[in-house]
């Protein structure tokens, strides 16, 4: 069975800033990276792990599009913001698309939250409640860490998911891994383990390095190697998983590039441009 704890983790992981929940958690509705690590105390059955799974997987690419349209419309208000010659006016109606885009994202979140909440017993929520409210008694308790660790920790995980959300593209198998190692050492009280192995974790993922914009990869430049379609999609497959053990960021910004250039190339039924994208790709993939 798909792990409920990597599930959980990727859809509060694709939660945008603009769509906040906080309200909606203080009345009670429970997050889905809490019930993920409070899951062997709420004694969570095989069923009702399934039915969260299948809710997240539902609701997940439904969210994709709606994400994608909230930065797009934050995106054309910046730009437009910083547009001397735009008027209130225009500023507005800009306003209002990112507000209608934001309202729908923020209604398909209400209905995952209310459908998470729901799977669980009127006991288990019961219980789920106590423990949010124990978890941040003893955040705040100078017995349990040092004053702020856990702010830090939480900052630390926060410029990682903020990037992957500037990039637009979920964690790959390899960070989720890492993501569940931490975690486990969170939940036995290691502290000063978690930290050091986040610490590495943003090391290896070359988070620093993001704020140096690539270059445009001039795609002609490649061999296309063997283009015949099914060629073709062994090789896409075979990118495609090894893209899972990817932790730099960099390098996934880079492959980002390459997905939106192999969208076109494909659409345009353009087989020699397919390869040579693919062949980037590999070489990017094979890199030490």
């Amino acid at each position: 069975m798909k792990s409920l704890l990597c599930s959980l983790l990727l859809v509060a992981a694709s939660w945008v800033s603009a769509a906040n929940v906080d309200e909606w958690l203080k009345s009670g509705l429970l997050h889905p990276d809490f019930i993920a690590s409070v899951k062997d105390e709420l004694e969570l059955t095989p069923e009702q792990q399934s039915k969260m799974i299948e809710q997240v997987e539902t609701a997940r690419p439904q969210a994709e599009p709606l994400e994608r349209a909230v930065k797009e419309e934050q995106k054309a208000l910046n730009q437009l913001l910083q547009n001397s010659q735009a008027t209130a006016d225009t500023a507005s109606a800009q306003l209002a698309k990112l507000i209608e885009a934001e309202a729908a994202l923020k209604q398909l979140q209400l209905r995952v939250l209310i459908g998470l909440r729901d799977v669980l017993t009127p006991d288990q929520q019961l219980k789920a409640r106590k423990l949010a409210l124990q978890k941040n008694s003893d955040a705040r308790s100078p017995l349990t860490a040092p004053p702020g660790a856990e702010t830090k920790l939480m900052a630390k995980v926060a410029r990682l998911k903020s990037a992957l959300e500037v990039l637009g593209t979920p964690p790959t198998d390899a960070m989720k891994e890492r993501g569940e190692e931490i975690e486990a050492l969170i939940k036995k009280g290691e502290g000063k383990a978690a930290d050091a192995a986040l610490d590495q974790l943003i090391a290896d993922s070359h988070l620093e390095e993001l704020e140096v914009e690539p270059d445009a990869v001039d795609f002609s430049k490649f061999e296309p190697g063997s283009t015949d379609v099914e060629s073709l999609k062994q090789r896409y497959e075979d990118v495609k998983t090894a893209g899972q053990e990817i932790l730099s960021l960099p390098l996934m910004r880079e492959l980002l590039q390459a997905r939106d250039a192999f969208e076109q190339a494909k659409e345009a039924q353009d087989a020699d441009q397919v390869g040579r994208i693919l062949t980037y790709v590999e070489g990017k993939l094979k890199r030490p």
